[in-house]
């Protein structure tokens, strides 16, 4: 006589009919791992980063000769502080978000305002070419009354 189990085996698959069987999971396989021979390792130097040194530039000396529309406003008024009230009249802010106009140069500065660059350049010329006032310098020791 056939036992209990194969007799439920037997019915359940006639049930299931043409149902795909279920895929037993498999154990994952180790992978072989690969014999290569060794390939012959070269000694690699390593070397500090090489310094690139720029060339060094002499700083630019501003004449009232060279004042052109390539001049950077920085520049200018490091050398010739007074053209800063040109500058400031024809619209130079130097509040902080405004900083970069200091690098900006006349040609820039001129075509942001609408200005024309010759007459720019000529007050600043002029202004620079003027000596900055000079201060009566106070006496510290007074002259001896005769």
């Amino acid at each position: 006589m056939a036992s209990k189990k194969k007799i439920a085996r037997v019915k359940a698959k006639k049930r299931a009919g043409s149902k795909a069987k279920v895929a037993k999971r498999l154990k994952p396989k180790a992978v072989p791992k690969r014999s290569s021979p060794r390939k012959a390792e070269l000694p690699i130097s390593v070397q500090p980063p090489a310094r690139v040194e720029l060339p060094a530039r002499e700083p630019v000396r501003i004449s009232v000769q060279n004042i052109r529309g390539e001049t950077a406003i920085g520049d200018l008024l490091v050398a010739f502080p007074r053209t800063r009230e040109v500058l400031v009249r024809n619209g130079l802010r130097l509040e902080a978000e405004d900083a970069g106009d200091i690098y900006m140069t006349l040609d820039a500065f001129s075509a942001m305002n609408g200005l024309k660059m010759e007459t720019l350049v000529h007050d600043i010329v002029d202004i620079a070419k003027e000596s900055p006032l000079q201060q009566p310098v106070p006496q510290v020791a007074a002259a001896p009354a005769v």
